[in-house]
């Protein structure tokens, strides 16, 4: 689970901060020769919302065809103005610290009157063996490593070699092991992470900067571990829920296949994290894909959704500015603020919050928008970016249809500030990508079963994110990203 922790902040620090270097992969900028900076004093004129320029005061649609810049991609653009029926802001914002109070209400939230304890690394002998029998009968069986990794050959053999090595580390253990480890209450303090390690560890720590809180505690009979990661020179804080693998079996982990209540967890989502004191939330549109069932878990009870912070009914967007010219001396990225839960037979499973953010001030309460004809114009410029080579399909021909356009609130640098940044109105557009092959049909993948046959089928298509356009003044905030 630690590499899971590392992936998280690694692909987070990689969407945030990946700038292209190259024109073909998009261009992004985030000032227009002092066209922000006025935009940011502009105020919207009254009873004027966006979305409403057509005839009879009906959202605008658009519809056009056209070729990537490179001409191995049709593009086709079907989509409808975002409505604008509330004012639009520009926040003053800068990365929130998670406190050890902050995790307190977390856990007191999911865990109601349990005991939380340390998270501690020390297992009783008893656990020890429990873990290497569970282990061992996972890697012995390499069509089901298989099948769990998604047919991935090279990421199951790296795994089981990780797990072999983690065996010879808890026979290490086991011979200095106690019979029992001692649970004290935990003191929501953050520590070196060599605190919450086994002795055997512990020696060979190296301090990086990173501080920790890990607790344990358990939910309808499963043991968890909540943590909260903070490293100030990174700006990068998370909080964490999830269960302890250490002591989950997989009967614990794979639901009876019925099918959830995805609203009835949704707002289950949305009213837990009020409660924990996170501010208002939202779960993202299913139509962008991360919200609903995940394909290779569906038949095991999971639910996996996005959740979005929204401010005075305002989302924010998901995909936060990358890394600016070297020659801009802005603060550097920050963002996007996010929280994943994940959900068992209607149960909560885990939880994953980035990039907390905390408000400093409004700079405008109601700021005026460039017309959507004339964002969209600077999207298709990003759009024609898009290559063949961006998405995972084999096939003679890619066709992509832009189907949907977000207002939401996006981050920006602020200048000559080391700390904040903006929230703006932003204009995010996407689509939904398909191969096709050359007989004209959709391309359709098969993935094998433990058993080598075909385990479920699935069509080359993908939902992607094309660009984010800053609403203020045309700039780029986030051009396309590869899958």
């Amino acid at each position: 689970m630690k590499k899971r922790i590392a992936a998280a902040i690694a692909a987070m620090m990689l969407l945030l901060g990946g700038c292209q270097a190259t024109p073909e992969e998009g261009i992004v900028t985030s000032k227009n020769d002092g066209a922000f900076e006025s935009a940011l004093e502009s105020t919207a004129p009254p009873d004027m919302p966006a979305g409403q320029e057509a005839e009879g005061g009906a959202p605008a649609a658009y519809a056009d065809s056209f070729l990537n810049a490179a001409g191995d991609v049709s593009i086709r653009l079907e989509l409808t103005e975002p409505e604008r029926g509330a004012a639009m802001p520009v926040l003053q914002v800068r990365p929130m610290e998670i406190t050890g109070q902050m995790a307190e209400q977390v856990a007191g939230v999911l865990f109601g009157d349990a005991p939380v304890y340390e998270y501690t690394e020390q297992m009783t002998r008893a656990e020890i063996e429990q873990a290497i029998l569970e282990i061992r009968q996972f890697i012995g069986n390499w069509d089901n490593m298989l099948y769990y990794y998604g047919g991935d050959e090279e990421l199951a053999q790296q795994s089981k070699t990780d797990f072999e090595r983690r065996i010879a580390d808890l026979e290490k253990a086991y011979q200095t092991a106690s019979d029992t480890v001692e649970q004290v209450p935990c003191t929501w303090e953050f520590h070196t992470p060599d605190y919450y390690m086994s002795p055997e560890m512990a020696g060979g720590y190296q301090d990086d900067g990173l501080r920790q809180i890990k607790a344990t505690s358990s939910l309808d009979g499963v043991l968890y571990v909540l943590g909260v990661e903070e490293n100030t020179a990174d700006r990068v804080h998370i909080l964490y829920v999830f269960p302890d693998e250490r002591y989950v079996s997989g009967e614990e982990t794979d639901g009876g296949g019925e099918e959830p209540d995805v609203e009835a967890m949704k707002d289950w989502a949305v009213s837990a994290l009020e409660q924990m004191g996170l501010g208002q939330w939202a779960v993202t549109p299913d139509s962008v894909g991360q919200a609903g069932i995940d394909p290779l878990m569906q038949d095991k009870g999971y639910c996996q959704m996005v959740l979005t912070r929204v401010y005075d009914g305002v989302p924010a967007s998901q995909y936060g500015t990358q890394v600016q010219d070297p020659s801009e001396q802005y603060a550097p990225s920050y963002g996007p603020e996010m929280i994943e839960m994940q959900f068992l037979n209607g149960k909560f499973r885990q939880m994953w919050y980035y990039s907390a953010t905390q408000t400093v001030a409004t700079v405008n309460e109601n700021v005026e928008l460039l017309p959507f004809a004339t964002v969209l114009d600077k999207a298709k410029e990003q759009m024609k970016m898009v290559t063949k080579d961006w998405f995972p399909f084999e096939g003679a021909e890619l066709r992509l249809t832009v189907d949907r356009a977000e207002l939401s609130l996006a981050c920006v640098p602020m200048k000559d500030s080391a700390t904040d940044l903006y929230l703006v109105p932003a204009y995010s557009f996407f689509g939904v990508a398909e191969a096709y092959d050359e007989n004209g049909q959709l391309v359709v993948t098969e993935y094998p079963g433990p058993d080598g046959e075909t385990a479920r089928e699935e069509p080359a298509r993908q939902e992607v994110f094309l660009t984010a356009i800053n609403a203020l003044d045309g700039s780029v905030i986030n051009g396309p990203q590869r899958s």
